[in-house]
């Protein structure tokens, strides 16, 4: 029996006990890691239990406790997995799970793999260590906005003719490379070029706001950009020309009701650049009887 008298001093008592317990973890764990960050957000926590841990006594005894009980420890199975977990208190069991390098979400944005916690045996060499179950590890790899837009093409081009309002003349594209869909998806594109009759929609389609005409402007050139839902802009803008056509008018074409001639001067081409504009549609010609 122990205990003390009013005058005497702690008693000491070594509780030794043989490690007949496997430590005992969750079944799975669910886990967040930022890309180009090793910590990792697990749920729920990391903790071994085992009961062979001693029970402390009274604080007006000292007790000296061994090491059955204590979790040294926690192994993860897979193959190439870049995490490794690391026990932060042998005693309560508690440990993290954090990446050995920096993760890429766009190479791979999960990652599952199974852990198992071992405890420290018994005595000095840690004889008769015994470990847990495998648990399965789920860990989501969150993205950063780290990339950038990039247009399909070096440039657009498209060609309208005056006088006319259109619906879309053309429709510029941006991708961008972020493995999550808030990142890699393009929110919205806009004209940088100042006071110009042109307008762009969300989905990148052009359009005039106005009539264009020829005689005041044959073609125009617009700077656009684009921004992705994190409000990074592309890495890049794009040149986008649109050409303007004058109205067509049906009838011969290209000749001067004025020719003046010098006698003597030889042969004079009448209407050297003289031809039939038929605006693209096929042109009758008037039968012979």
């Amino acid at each position: 029996m122990i205990g003390r008298t009013a005058h005497s001093s702690p008693i000491v008592s070594s509780i030794g006990s043989v490690n007949k317990h496997k430590p005992w973890i969750e079944t799975t764990y669910h886990g967040i890691v930022t890309e180009n960050d090793d910590k990792v957000l697990l749920d729920p926590p990391l903790i071994a239990l085992d009961k062979d841990a001693p029970l402390r006594y009274a604080e007006s005894f000292e007790v000296t406790f061994t090491k059955e009980g204590e979790i040294c420890g926690f192994r993860i199975h897979g193959q190439n997995v870049p995490f490794e977990a690391v026990v932060l208190d042998k005693s309560t069991g508690e440990g993290v799970i954090r990446a050995k390098d920096k993760l890429d979400c766009e190479l791979q944005k999960e990652h599952t793999f199974t852990i198992q916690a071992y405890d420290c045996g018994e005595g000095p060499d840690g004889a008769n260590m015994k470990k847990s179950h495998k648990a399965t590890v789920h860990i989501q790899v969150n993205d950063i906005n780290e990339y950038s837009p990039v247009f399909k093409e070096k440039s657009y081009k498209a060609t309208v003719i005056e006088g006319k309002k259109y619906d879309s003349i053309l429709k510029v594209e941006a991708v961008d490379a972020d493995c999550s869909f808030q990142f890699s998806q393009i929110c919205s594109y806009e004209i940088v070029t100042p006071d110009v009759p042109f307008t762009v929609d969300k989905d990148g389609f052009i359009k005039n706001t106005e009539k264009l005409n020829y005689s005041k402007e044959r073609m125009y050139k617009l700077t656009v950009t684009a921004y992705d839902c994190g409000k990074n802009r592309a890495s890049e803008d794009v040149l986008v020309k649109i050409n303007i056509k004058p109205t067509c008018k049906p009838g011969w074409q290209g000749f001067n009701k004025r020719i003046e001639y010098e006698p003597g001067t030889g042969s004079l081409a009448l209407f050297p650049s003289m031809h039939l504009e038929t605006c693209e549609e096929p042109s009758r010609c008037p039968r012979v009887w």
